[in-house]
């Protein structure tokens, strides 16, 4: 008697539904990053404001991002062209936030790759800058190199997060 054999067609399926269950999975485990932290609210994103990058040097005054959320963010400025003054104006032509690198600046080399960081550690920082909703004008203002503007748009604050009016 001969042995018991699968017949082809069977294995072949088998074979088809396991390489697609093992490819969702993958992808699946691909998707999820235990190590990495999650994205900060919205309520309370950094701002990083870079004057006069090398990279994009027809955009004077480029942000980490073009929209927040209604509350208080830290503020962090790079001036690559050395000092560099940032004022944060609202659609009423009213500076709400100033605040300025005080001599931070970076070197990059040919790649755009940071070669070397002048200025003691803290600068470039300071106090959070309180947002209310609205279309804000953040304004660079460099002591050497050109002088730019980029927009921030703050979305009102999400039910259940403090809104920068009431102390947190």
């Amino acid at each position: 008697m001969p042995p018991h054999t699968a017949p082809r067609g069977n294995a072949a399926g088998r074979i088809t539904v396991l390489t697609l269950v093992t490819t969702v999975l993958l992808a699946g485990c691909a998707a999820w990053d235990p190590i990495s932290d999650p994205p900060p609210d919205p309520e309370v994103q950094p701002i990083e404001v870079v004057v006069n990058s090398d990279s994009r040097p027809k955009t004077p005054c480029l942000l980490n991002v073009d929209e927040v959320r209604a509350g208080s963010h830290e503020v962090s400025i790079v001036g690559v062209s050395g000092f560099a003054r940032v004022n944060i104006v609202d659609e009423n032509a009213r500076v709400v936030f100033r605040m300025d690198n005080a001599g931070q600046r970076i070197e990059t080399n040919d790649a755009g790759e940071v070669t070397t960081i002048h200025g003691a550690e803290g600068e470039g920082a300071g106090p959070p800058a309180r947002l209310e909703p609205g279309t804000f004008t953040v304004q660079c203002r460099p002591e050497n190199g050109v002088a730019g503007e980029a927009t921030l748009r703050v979305l009102p604050a999400r039910a259940g997060h403090a809104s920068p009016s009431v102390a947190p």
